[in-house]
């Protein structure tokens, strides 16, 4: 049985940058939400996927924030598996840089 993971709500409890960051979310490597302009307290509804599950273990979901003059950057990882498959939705914390972003997400079986 595989299973797969829907994305549906960003939410921004503080911004890495002073004001609105330029955000977006990657899940194995390739981009689900984004770049867009997030300030404190914005939640963005997006509704993505689903998205299949690797059969190997985790996959990875990260968070990123765009910058002109300099690297951009990484806000944190968070890995999603089968293993959370059942439990309704789910919350995943991003703190990286000074921000602090969540993600809300469902993991269930193929046969959605």
């Amino acid at each position: 049985m595989g299973y797969q993971v829907k994305f549906y709500q960003l939410r921004c409890i503080e911004t890495e940058d002073n004001g609105e960051d330029e955000t977006w979310v990657d899940f194995r490597g390739g981009r689900v939400w984004g770049r867009g302009d997030v300030s404190k307290g914005d939640v963005i509804n997006f509704n993505n996927g689903p998205f299949t599950l690797s059969n190997s273990g985790a996959d990875v979901v990260s968070v990123w924030e765009h910058d002109d003059f300099d690297p951009d950057d990484h806000l944190g990882d968070f890995h999603i598996s089968p293993a959370s498959s059942g439990r309704g939705e789910q919350v995943a914390v991003f703190r990286g840089d000074g921000a602090h972003y969540t993600l809300t997400y469902e993991v269930r079986p193929d046969n959605w």
